[in-house]
């Protein structure tokens, strides 16, 4: 053993071992010992886990998730297969089995995958269409040493004993109102340990070593945390731990174990299980604004900051699990389809149908000026999108898709979509594929 550190630390752990030996020999006052053996614990290896430089050739992650026998499938939420992710960031979301009733899905633990720092707690209040509270949803920030950080989203629970360290909720700071609200910390924990529990939970991972990804305005992705703590009158330094860079977004499976990798890869798919990821890197389909074409994400307002906390976007992107598969992540956001142009069938499940029907539309690959992959969208010729499908497995679409990418006179680029319910294909219109006035269009 060599090194002053690691004397101090030794000494500390007989100090630790013998206080704990205290608490057991004397129980009445078993509580004092042990709150000291924590002290002197959290003293000798009280570094922050982000002034810890990253171990070279070691997995950053070492424990699993959630337990696997819990989990259903894993999706790569950046393709956009689940609705309303429109943002380009490889972030997965664990699946959980099915429950004990239908369309239920099985509670899991939350487990933490690292040692590491918890540095932030975000709880928003979820609410129904008529604005009554549903409950909570959690989300949980992590820094594993001085390049990794990860989180977990959308948890049900969290840990009552973690919620307790963190000072209880009387500790968060309101980010403008009491639905949404944070708390800066630093919480150790080691693989295996409990931090939640849920349904199902989103795992996102950055890493500033990593190249960015490719992105037609990045600018539109960065948030200045100090301006937005001046506005919700929060600590500049609390809005900065919970604010992400998805341009270094990466799949956390790649940073398990080598061992592990291949467990939790073989059950990327779609949220049921049905469909499984082809094709290779499937973790990593993720979005991105392709330079001088459609793919990627597009906003309903020319000004609009991509790092909003409600963003008004849709996607145009290759499916994750089959990249032959292309996806219009509409969410909504095309007034000229219409529902009328989608009939769903009345069965068990129909108006979650409904939802998915409004979020996206799917499509198989083409050639040419129709179903062109929107990697390959040129400017100024108008495209044309048939035999597009609700969701992946919904109703086909009665009628097309039009769209056109352009160069807009003060420098941003344009996207003009109509949907066309007076043809159900596209050799059906007249030439030149012209909009009816009815378009919608988008910037970015």
């Amino acid at each position: 053993m060599s090194g002053t550190g690691d004397g101090v630390r030794l000494a500390a752990a007989f100090m630790t071992a013998a206080l704990f030996g205290a608490a057991i020999a004397w129980p009445q006052s078993g509580e004092k010992f042990a709150q000291k053996a924590e002290a002197f614990a959290a003293r000798a290896d009280g570094a922050p886990m982000e002034s810890r430089a990253c171990a070279i050739g070691e997995s950053v992650l070492s424990g699993p998730f959630a337990p696997l026998e819990d989990v259903l499938s894993v999706s790569p939420l950046g393709g956009v297969t689940a609705p309303g992710e429109a943002l380009p960031a490889p972030y997965i979301r664990i699946n959980t089995r099915s429950g004990e009733q239908a369309f239920e899905r099985r509670a899991t633990k939350a487990l933490a995958p690292a040692k590491a720092d918890i540095v932030a707690i975000e709880r928003r209040t979820l609410r129904d269409a008529y604005g009554r509270a549903t409950g909570p949803s959690w989300t949980v920030y992590f820094r594993a040493c001085d390049n990794i950080s990860f989180y977990y989203d959308r948890l049900d629970r969290i840990d009552d004993a973690l919620l307790e360290k963190a000072g209880g909720l009387v500790a968060f700071s309101e980010f403008g109102t009491p639905d949404h609200m944070g708390v800066e910390t630093r919480i150790r924990v080691s693989p295996g340990d409990l931090i939640g529990q849920s349904d199902g939970f989103d795992v996102g991972l950055h890493d500033p070593d990593a190249t960015p990804a490719a992105l037609a305005r990045p600018e539109r992705y960065r948030t200045d945390s100090f301006a937005r703590a001046e506005v919700f009158d929060a600590p500049p330094s609390l809005l900065a731990a919970i604010t992400t860079d998805v341009t270094r977004a990466r799949c956390a499976i790649d940073y398990l174990p080598k061992k592990d990798q291949s467990e939790w890869s073989a059950l990327l798919g779609d949220s049921w299980g049905v469909r499984r990821a082809k094709g290779d890197n499937a973790c990593r389909t993720a979005l991105v604004d392709t330079p001088g074409a459609a793919q990627g994400a597009w906003f309903t307002d020319a000004a609009h900051n991509a790092a909003a906390s409600k963003v008004s976007a849709i996607a145009l992107s290759p499916d994750s699990i089959n990249p032959n598969r292309l996806i219009f992540a509409l969410h909504g956001r095309l007034p000229s389809l219409t529902q009328s142009m989608i009939t769903l069938p009345k069965t068990p499940g129909a108006n979650e149908a409904a939802g998915a029907a409004e979020d996206f539309l799917s499509f198989s690959k083409g050639e040419g000026r129709i179903n062109t992959p929107f990697a390959d969208v040129a400017d100024m010729q108008v495209h044309c999108y048939e035999k597009l499908r609700a969701n992946f497995i919904g109703p086909l679409v009665n009628g097309v898709v039009l769209l056109q990418r352009q160069q807009g006179e003060n420098g941003l680029d344009l996207l003009k979509i109509e949907a066309r319910n007076d043809v159900s294909a596209c050799i059906d219109l007249e030439e030149p594929w012209t909009f009816t006035g009815n378009e919608t269009t988008f910037y970015r």
